[in-house]
């Protein structure tokens, strides 16, 4: 199986053992929001469950948001970021 098919089944490398992600409630997040302490990945409806707050990217589903402890994911996030909201990187 390729990466794409096989599931991760151990942490990646750049993750700290030791560090828990931490969680927040939609209710607690929509509060960041409404406080302008969020940045959205982008405001495109499908990127609206990534979300940049306490200075970690966090991912939504039903249950509320969970950081994303990753610095390899949070770079790859940050260029999204940029580049979504602000076109190519290379330009």
């Amino acid at each position: 199986m390729n990466e794409i098919t096989n599931p991760m089944t151990t942490a990646p490398s750049d993750v700290d053992p030791d560090r828990t992600p931490r969680s927040i409630d939609h209710a607690q997040m929509r509060l960041y929001q409404e406080q302008r302490l969020v940045t959205l990945l982008s405001t495109r409806d499908r990127y609206r469950m990534i979300v940049r707050y306490d200075s970690s990217w966090w991912i939504g589903d039903r249950e509320g948001f969970t950081e994303i402890t990753s610095t390899t994911q949070t770079a790859k996030l940050d260029r999204w970021h940029e580049r979504l909201n602000n076109g190519a990187l290379w330009s």
